[in-house]
Parts: structure tokens; C-alpha cells; sequence
């Protein structure tokens, strides 16, 4: 926002900061605050609005979904997926839940479809603790 001209710059990144936390309105505000202040001091608000954009674009699309997908080890695009489905079936309160139920719905997958005990796990094959009998077709 300095290369920009903004006036108090810090006081504005340190808002949108805070507002940041706030889900959903908060990054609103912040934008808002922040080209709102642009357009009244005249500096570049132009140039900081498609900043803001590119920031939100990424925000959302690339990094949060890596972030999430690292940390509750789901893929990014089934976190994507997963957001997207949420949005359409429950709006901002699936938004909120559907990572989360994935995330659960995958703990439970792991728990109840796990290999059973003694069993070890050798190139995608399970095998199992004791051993096997071979049979012939012919007998």
C-alpha cells in the first residue's frame, strides 16, 4: 500500500489483518475500508481493488485449500470439492461444515476400513497374518 500511496498503510494492513479472522464479511470489510481510503485520498485504488482480487483468488484457490488439505491430509481438490458441494446443498453454514464432515467422514472411513489386526500392508496388497492355502482349479 506504500508503493501505492495509500495513507496509513500500516493501520489499514493491520485492519485487514484482524478483519481477516472474521469469516466471510471480514475480508469484505477490509477490501471495502481499504478502497474506500484509496478513493478518498485519491491514490491508486485502481491498482490495489485488482491487487485485492488476485490476493482473494489465490487465497481461496490455491493456498487455503493446500493449507487444509496438508493439515487434515485431504487432497486440495476435495477440499475444493468439498466447499463447492457445501455451498450448493447447505449455503454459508455447508460451507462452514463440509470441510470439517470430510475430514470426519475420512477418520471413520480409515477406522472401520482398516486392515485387520496382524496384517501387514505390502504394495497395495493386504496380507494377511497367517498363511495361505494354495488350491488347484483341477482338484
Amino acid at each position: 500500500m506504500f508503493v501505492l500511496g495509500f495513507p496509513n498503510a500500516i493501520v489499514l494492513g493491520v485492519l485487514a489483518g484482524i478483519l481477516e479472522f472474521i469469516p466471510v464479511v471480514g475480508w469484505m470489510t477490509a477490501a471495502v475500508t481499504i478502497v474506500t481510503a484509496g478513493v478518498l485520498t485519491h491514490s491508486h485504488w485502481i491498482w490495489m481493488l485488482a491487487l485485492l482480487g488476485v490476493w482473494r483468488i489465490l487465497m481461496d484457490y490455491a493456498i487455503a485449500p493446500r493449507v487444509m488439505g496438508h493439515e487434515l491430509e485431504i487432497h486440495p481438490l476435495l477440499a475444493i470439492f468439498a466447499l463447492m458441494v457445501g455451498g450448493a446443498v447447505g449455503g454459508i453454514v455447508g460451507i462452514y461444515l463440509s470441510v470439517p464432515l470430510v475430514a470426519a467422514l475420512r477418520v471413520v472411513y480409515r477406522r472401520f476400513a482398516s486392515p485387520p489386526a496382524g496384517a501387514t500392508v505390502s504394495n497395495s496388497i493386504v496380507d494377511s497374518a497367517e498363511p495361505r492355502r494354495e488350491t488347484s482349479v483341477l482338484a
